[in-house]
């Protein structure tokens, strides 16, 4: 039973973003890269996140969370508004 779910925005190698399926399960979040695919490509257990909100006018995401995982993972992800980023934000903080 997935706690949230949804289509969001990755941040991947030099700066290119890809659109990716995202599903909080208890305290993990998992990632797919589309929703076909049957086994995650990302696996982040959200005990013990921190997670850092950025807003940057006039870029291509204005809304991203950093989430830095306790083993020093970074995975950044993209909103498009600030409702969206703090509604992510509220269940990943209820996990951790």
């Amino acid at each position: 039973e997935a706690q949230l779910c949804g289509f969001l925005w990755r941040k991947r190698w030099l700066g290119q973003w890809a659109k990716q399926l995202f599903i909080v399960r208890e305290h993990v979040l998992l990632c797919f890269r589309c929703a076909a695919d049957l086994q995650p490509v990302l696996e982040l257990d959200l005990r013990g996140c921190h997670v850092t909100y950025k807003a940057k006018r006039g870029k291509k995401m204005p809304h991203t969370l950093k989430v830095m995982g306790m083993a020093g993972e970074a995975l950044v992800i993209g909103f498009q508004s600030r409702q969206q980023a703090e509604d992510w934000r509220k269940v990943w903080r209820c996990c951790s």
